[in-house]
């Protein structure tokens, strides 16, 4: 049990130290020739990349963003499946998803606080997306959300909100009456609710209509 603790924190580290390199900062910083936090949003984060320097180096970072976290998760999963209290059942995988989870989670704090920036990054939603394709194929279902909510309000922060907010919900459905089900249920309701938090300031905008809509090509503030 103490190794497979270990094993567990050991992919939570390796997963903050892999969230921390921000390659949004890294981008407007070696090839825009600026501090991220500075221009359109001012959010350290792809789509801010895409706002600043167009989609040719925002949707690469969005890509490699989620594909850096994915890749720490399904490392995890699979090299340490960290069935703690001995709960799986010889067909059971629930164990291994934590520490895909585990990891995941580190990568969004990283992301969130960069050790390697100042302790100040991105919202987290690419990284959030990763958590989706570690989880289940049918929870990274959910991207369909983000799009449709994107197709209808042109807003990011929208499609981020509610994808984040059913995360939860659909892995309670996924992993019903299954081992570690609560532990689940509860990791990933942590990670949407900091996403949801870190788009607190969003939040009011549209509340108050002034939520600015995203248009490919056109650099927005806010």
């Amino acid at each position: 049990m103490f190794g497979k603790l270990l094993a567990m924190i050991g992919t939570f580290a390796v997963g903050y130290l892999v969230g921390s390199v921000n390659l949004s900062i890294l981008v407007a910083k070696y090839i825009g020739k600026f501090d991220i936090h500075t221009k359109g949003s001012g959010n350290a984060g792809g789509t801010n990349v895409i706002r600043t320097m167009g989609a040719k180096w925002g949707v690469p970072v969005i890509v490699l963003e989620m594909s850096k976290a994915f890749v720490v998760g399904l490392v995890a999963k699979f090299a340490f499946p960290a069935d703690i209290f001995g709960l799986d059942g010889p067909d059971a995988y629930t164990g291994a998803v934590i520490s895909g989870v585990v990891a995941v989670f580190g990568c969004l704090l990283g992301n969130k606080f960069p050790c390697f920036h100042g302790f100040k990054g991105g919202k987290g939603v690419a990284t959030l997306g990763a958590l989706l394709a570690v989880l289940d194929c049918r929870v990274f279902l959910l991207l369909a959300l983000f799009f449709i909510v994107f197709l209808i309000s042109h807003m990011v922060s929208l499609s981020s909100i509610a994808a984040a907010i059913s995360v939860p919900i659909f892995v309670a459905i996924v992993y019903w009456g299954q081992p570690y089900f609560g532990v689940l249920v509860l990791l990933t309701a942590a990670m949407s609710g900091l996403v949801i938090w870190n788009h607190h300031a969003n939040i009011v905008r549209i509340l108050h209509g002034q939520e600015n809509k995203f248009q490919f090509g056109k650099k927005k503030n806010g």
